[in-house]
């Protein structure tokens, strides 16, 4: 498993390279097969060991891995889908008993939805059982006009059980802004283990996007921003604003959190020592998550110099440019116990 296809935002693509040479100077990009979609054979590492550096270093911008075990040439004809399902039955001895199937495709003349139901009824009849959540392993497909590429590996070694990391959530009815979305993938993307109940301080809290997905979480918020929040959150007495800065706030707060988020529109550095400042305010158990709004130009030295700052105060167990991240990347953190107070 010398090539491997990896997924990043278009915007970061290079970066991403970057990080996987990092790990193995000597890789080799092949292909850019898409926005954002490159082939990449390996060199030293293999599938299995670039995956588990990749989280080991808190990998920021490489979104989504696969190993590619078949390329099969396409034609553009009905016996596509028979060529590719052939190249998945040569290796049906190392499936589990439970597969989800995860296509992307560029520039091809038929469908996902059709190529999908042609693999599931013929995994299906030869005794698989098909699981879109939660699956023991993947098989990845991504096919441009001419080639199917055909990987299988294990859901956690993917770095997203997203085909692509393209975490697609809906929107709902009660959404007060994009921004929710973020807090929810985050959450998802690094499986933080969040109370069931507690208590959390929203920084930057306004409109209120990231308090109402707390609140749905069944936290009480205490949310800090000198602007309003949305009128749907005024009647709820589990919320409790306080319309100052953030930075006029944590000097008189003497409450403990479970959690501690932070969105706020500031430079990443500014931000990251905000929330060392507010690190004592969190629980020996607690988790802190947060955007670094990244520049145009040095982005990985900003996440580095904010990581620094960061690393004074908390341990960083998560660091995306998740799919609803835009010129950002989100962090999961939980707190250093050098750095907790009574």
């Amino acid at each position: 498993m010398k090539e491997i296809i990896f997924s990043a935002s278009s915007e970061f693509e290079q970066i991403a390279l970057n990080e996987i040479q990092k790990i193995d100077p000597r890789s080799l990009l092949l292909e850019w097969l898409d926005q954002g979609v490159g082939l990449v054979r390996l060199d030293q590492e293999d599938f299995a060991s670039l995956s588990s550096k990749l989280l080991e270093t808190n990998a920021v911008f490489v979104r989504h891995i696969f190993p590619v075990l078949e390329t099969v040439i396409l034609d553009q004809s009905e016996q596509d889908f028979a060529q590719i399902w052939a190249a998945i039955a040569s290796h049906t001895q190392t499936l589990s008993s439970t597969i989800s199937i995860q296509i992307r495709l560029a520039q091809t003349s038929f469908s996902r939805s059709e190529l999908f139901q042609f693999l599931s009824q013929s995994l299906t009849e030869s005794g698989f059982q098909i699981e879109v959540k939660n699956p023991q392993q993947i098989i990845s497909i991504f096919c441009t006009a001419q080639f199917a590429y055909v990987g299988i590996s294990n859901a956690t070694q993917n770095l997203s059980s997203w085909a692509g990391g393209i975490h697609r959530l809906a929107q709902e009815t009660e959404q007060i802004s994009r921004a929710e979305f973020k807090l929810q993938e985050a959450i998802a993307v690094f499986n933080l283990a969040l109370p069931e109940s507690g208590k959390a301080l929203d920084l930057g809290a306004s409109p209120g996007g990231w308090t109402r997905i707390l609140r749905a979480k069944h936290f009480a918020v205490v949310a800090v921003d000198p602007a309003d929040l949305s009128e749907s959150l005024h009647s709820d007495d589990q919320i409790t604003h306080h319309r100052q800065l953030v930075q006029q706030f944590l000097p008189n707060c003497h409450e403990r959190f479970d959690l501690i988020v932070n969105d706020m529109r500031m430079d990443a550095i500014a931000s990251a020592k905000i929330m060392v400042a507010a690190s004592h305010l969190l629980k020996e158990n607690g988790l802190a998550v947060m955007t670094l709004k990244l520049p145009n130009k040095r982005v990985q030295h900003a996440i580095r110099s904010a990581s620094a700052t960061l690393e004074k105060s908390y341990e960083i167990i998560g660091a995306r440019n998740l799919y609803h991240n835009r010129q950002e990347a989100t962090l999961a953190m939980k707190p250093k116990s050098s750095t907790l107070k009574d």
